[in-house]
């Protein structure tokens, strides 16, 4: 382990304390250094490991994003987080869950840093056109309904991420932003209790409010986008995201279309 006093150790311990009853308390699995949180979920998944099982590490050498994009991290400095649920819903639902780690995450980043962070749909948190963090899904499933899925979340903390090479996006973090170091063991804990919220809602059928909310924090809303989405490449203007999570836009001849997973460009 790393030791110094500018060094901000993540401790399962702490979050655990904080955690409290929380559904992510009772099985919280860390590393200092692994290949990928989410492909130690998918492990765990796979042996029966409960829902609620979180994988947290300080560095990945093998971290990914949507469309097998590398994700960029420096140790020590950031959160990488995959989160196990196995909710009883169909595969065309399975979104909802990431817009709804989306919507705890920037509620816990609002409250304690007065950031206004966006959704760039399906899964990117920015902040103006600089992204923050994302978020990666990945499930299986069985006779259309899911079996489990892991939610790996990757957020920039307490780094000043600079000008990177190949990063499709100029980074940023809460630090280059705000100017502040954050207390990243305060943080997780408080972004999983608000999760687990917001889950709790979603699965009592109680989702009128969230989806409002990711609406009005989405940042593709009103513009123009182009989506690669199975091979195919689709054009138009993004009226909304509906309640499974995808994005309805107007094709150029006035035809709604509904697209429920995709690569969105936008021109900032």
């Amino acid at each position: 382990m790393k030791t110094g006093s500018n060094i901000d150790h993540l401790s399962p311990e702490v979050i655990i304390g904080k955690l409290g009853s929380s559904l992510f308390s009772k099985n919280l699995v860390f590393r200092e250094r692994i290949d990928s949180t989410n492909i130690l979920a998918k492990e765990l998944a796979l042996k029966g490991a409960p829902e609620g099982t979180v994988v947290l590490a300080e560095e990945q050498t093998s971290g990914k994003g949507r469309m097998e994009r590398r994700w960029l991290s420096q140790g020590y400095k950031n959160l990488l987080v995959s989160v196990l649920l196995r909710p009883a819903l169909p595969v065309d639902r399975v979104f909802v869950m990431t817009m709804i780690l989306a919507v705890a995450v920037i509620d816990v980043i609002e409250a304690k840093n007065r950031l206004n962070v966006m959704i760039k749909w399906p899964n990117d948190l920015f902040v103006d056109n600089k992204k923050l963090g994302g978020i990666l899904t990945e499930f299986s499933q069985r006779g259309g309904w899911i079996e489990h899925m892991i939610l790996g979340l990757g957020l920039n903390v307490n780094w000043n991420p600079g000008e990177k090479e190949g990063l499709l996006y100029t980074a940023t973090s809460i630090l280059t932003e705000t100017g502040r170091k954050v207390s990243r063991n305060e943080l997780i804990a408080e972004m999983l209790m608000r999760f687990e919220i917001y889950y709790k809602d979603a699965m009592s059928g109680r989702l009128e409010n969230l989806y409002e909310k990711w609406n009005a924090l989405s940042l593709v809303l009103g513009k123009e986008v182009d989506i690669q989405s199975h091979g195919e490449n689709i054009m138009g203007t993004a009226l909304r995201i509906d309640h499974h999570g995808a994005l309805v836009i107007m094709r150029p001849d006035g035809r709604e279309q509904k697209i429920l997973s995709g690569d969105v460009s936008l021109r900032f």
